[in-house]
C-alpha cells in the first residue's frame, strides 16, 4: 500500500512547480513557501467478506489554537462494502464550520479495494488517472497494541472497557484508550494524554464512531450515519470510462480501466 496515504488532508500542500518570483512593490522577496497539511487518519474499513454495508463517513475537526480560539472544519463521504470485502471510498475536501454556502465539499479521489483480485484502484478525479497497485488489505494487522510501557520505554497505553451499546442502528462495544506522553518523550515541557474513544462494531469488523482528544491536533470526531446492512449497487466499484489507468505492478502499462480489480 506504499505510495499513497492512508490520511485525509485537512490544509492543501503547495504545488511543487516551478514558480517565479516576481516583486510588485519595494517589499522584500522570497521565494515560495508550502503549507503543512493536517493529516487526519480516517475510518479504517478492512476487507471482510459477507459484512456488506453503505454508509455515510462524516469527520469533524476542532482545532485549538493558542490564543483559546478554535478552527473547525467537516467533510463527508460515501463509503461501501460488497458481500466479497471489496471496498469504496471517496476522498472528499473539508469545509468551514459554519459555512455560508460558498465553500463546497468536492470528491477529490476515490479509492477502490480489491481484496479478491489484490488490487487498489486510487484515482484522482481531477486528472482523471487511475493508478493501481497490489492490495494485501487483508494481511494489515488489525490487533491493538498491548496495554502498559511501550517499546519506546516513554509512553503508557491505558485501556478502558466502557461496556455494549447502541450507534446508528448497530450494536458497538465502546472503549477507551489513554496514551501517556511522559514530558521529553517527543521534546514536550510536560506530560500529554491523548485519548480515544470508541465504538465498535462487532458485526461489520468497523468503529461506528471514534473520538479522539490530543492537545497537539486539539478533537477529531469520525462516525458512520445513514448505515444500510444491504448490499450496494455492483455499479458503485466501476470505474468510470473515461478514466485512464496506470498500473504501478506493470509500469509500461497504461489503458482504459472497465471494472475495479478486473481490466
Amino acid at each position: 500500500m506504499a505510495g499513497f496515504p492512508s490520511a485525509l488532508i485537512l490544509a492543501g500542500m503547495a504545488l511543487a512547480v516551478p514558480i517565479r518570483c516576481v516583486a510588485q512593490d519595494a517589499g522584500p522577496v522570497h521565494a515560495p513557501d508550502g503549507q503543512a497539511p493536517l493529516l487526519i487518519s480516517p475510518l479504517y474499513i478492512p476487507p471482510k467478506a459477507e459484512a456488506p454495508f453503505t454508509a455515510v463517513a462524516k469527520t469533524l475537526v476542532v482545532q485549538v489554537l493558542p490564543d483559546g480560539s478554535t478552527v473547525t472544519s467537516q467533510n463527508e463521504r460515501h463509503v461501501a462494502r460488497d458481500t466479497d470485502g471489496r471496498i469504496f471510498e471517496e476522498r472528499v475536501t473539508f469545509v468551514p464550520v459554519p459555512n455560508d454556502g460558498t465553500r463546497k465539499m468536492r470528491v477529490h479521489a476515490v479509492d477502490y479495494f480489491d481484496p479478491v483480485n489484490h488490487t487498489w484502484y486510487h484515482c484522482d478525479t481531477g486528472p482523471k488517472v487511475c493508478q493501481v497497485r497490489d492490495y494485501r488489505g487483508e494481511l494489515i494487522e488489525t490487533a491493538v497494541s498491548p496495554t502498559g510501557l511501550q517499546p519506546d520505554q516513554k509512553t503508557y497505553l491505558m485501556r478502558e472497557n466502557l461496556g455494549t451499546d447502541t450507534f446508528a442502528g448497530l450494536e458497538v462495544q465502546r472503549s477507551r484508550e489513554t496514551l501517556t506522553l511522559a514530558t521529553e518523550s517527543i521534546g514536550n515541557t510536560r506530560t500529554i494524554l491523548r485519548t480515544v474513544d470508541y465504538w465498535y462494531s462487532p458485526a461489520l469488523g468497523v468503529n461506528a464512531q471514534v473520538k479522539r482528544h490530543d492537545p497537539r491536533n486539539g478533537d477529531q470526531t469520525l462516525w458512520l450515519t445513514d448505515v444500510s446492512l444491504n448490499a450496494p449497487d455492483p455499479e458503485i466499484f466501476r470505474i468510470p470510462a473515461d478514466f485512464s489507468v496506470v498500473d504501478h505492478r506493470h509500469p509500461q502499462s497504461i489503458g482504459d480501466a472497465q471494472t475495479a480489480g478486473r481490466q
